[in-house]
């Protein structure tokens, strides 16, 4: 597809070449018919196709006039199609757009620790909300150009291509960023999309979607850390809505309410951090910051929901907790995320 701007370059490049045509047939039409030297016809060619209103170098011939008026029909015709080129490219936007690409290119190359989405249909709608919402910097993919969000001022930028494609993840800012999902409502797109934005950040947490059952293997294979199946999950959770309502509504509002006082984390143990080495008994999560301990995911990837007080913290594992804003962030202190 091409830009504004190859789109003008192409044209200037059309109008570059007809001009040295005019000038070449130009100088040889009045060597032939004229019998001048080389450096007369060329100097006659050019003053006569820039229109510049100097008089005949030598006298011409009949012949020789009409060549002339061909000459400067054929001049003004080509300036005046780059004259137009020019003026269109700036009169529609188009200049504009080419500046703001710019501009857009540079925001992206100062980007860090910040998230792709892949796939701006209703599901990568939603998690581009949720990321913009948690005021975290999100890239949004989509090579639907109408279907992009507009440009935001702080931390929403829109990248109209392929996700698939090495080029437009790098500049997408790929090796710097924290996470990335592939959200097309096509499995092979985003087993492409996940082998991909793989191969180019081994440390990157990629989160898929997938539309069959047969598609999480797939995209486990393919690199992606998380695979989420958006007909299985509403499947469950509305069963869970008939059999456990409240405690459906309670884990909704926790985890997405913007006004509730409490709040579910999850925070890594750093190394080096307070927490490292010490039993869950020891630690004294609670009476240090008030927050609370649901769960550990441990750094082998094991999920222990039932924490035993004599369990070892080791760096690499990731608490699930419950607190306020302030107590989680004086967990996060303690297990070495903040103020080291």
């Amino acid at each position: 597809m091409r830009t504004p701007r190859s789109r003008l370059t192409r044209r200037l490049l059309i109008v570059g070449i007809a001009f040295a045509i005019i000038l070449v047939a130009g100088t040889v039409g009045y060597i032939l018919l004229e019998d001048w030297s080389l450096f007369d016809a060329a100097y006659m060619t050019f003053i006569t196709v820039s229109t510049v209103g100097f008089g005949e170098v030598l006298p011409l011939s009949r012949g020789g006039r009409l060549f002339t008026i061909v000459l400067i029909v054929t001049g003004v015709g080509a300036a005046a199609y780059a004259f137009g080129s020019l003026t269109d490219y700036i009169v529609t936007g188009e200049l504009q757009g080419t500046i703001s690409a710019r501009r857009l290119r540079g925001r992206m190359d100062k980007l860090s620790n910040h998230y792709i989405v892949c796939g701006y249909g209703r599901v990568g709608q939603q998690v581009v909300q949720e990321l913009v919402n948690s005021n975290a910097p999100v890239v949004v993919i989509d090579r639907v150009l109408e279907r992009l969000p507009e440009q935001n001022a702080t931390n929403l930028l829109p990248l109209h291509g392929d996700a698939s494609d090495d080029d437009v993840l790098r500049l997408g800012g790929i090796e710097r960023a924290r996470g990335l999902v592939a959200a097309t409502d096509n499995d092979a797109d985003n087993v492409f999309i996940v082998l991909s934005a793989r191969s180019l950040n081994r440390d990157l947490v990629i989160v898929a979607r997938g539309l069959g059952a047969d598609a999480e293997p797939k995209l486990r294979k393919a690199g992606a850390n998380h695979v989420v199946l958006p007909n299985a999950i509403g499947g469950r959770r509305m069963a869970g809505m008939l059999l456990h309502p409240s405690v459906v509504d309670f884990l909704d509002v926790v985890m997405h309410s913007e006004d509730l006082e409490l709040w579910l984390e999850d925070i890594a143990i750093a190394t080096g951090g307070a927490l490292a080495g010490l039993t869950v008994g020891s630690a004294q999560v609670r009476t240090a910051t008030g927050a609370t301990i649901l769960a550990i995911k441990t750094s082998g990837g094991k999920l222990l929901t039932a924490v035993s007080a004599d369990y070892i913290l080791q760096p690499g594992d990731i608490m699930v907790a419950l607190g306020t804003r302030q107590q989680l962030q004086a967990l996060e202190r303690l297990a070495g995320l903040v103020g080291t």
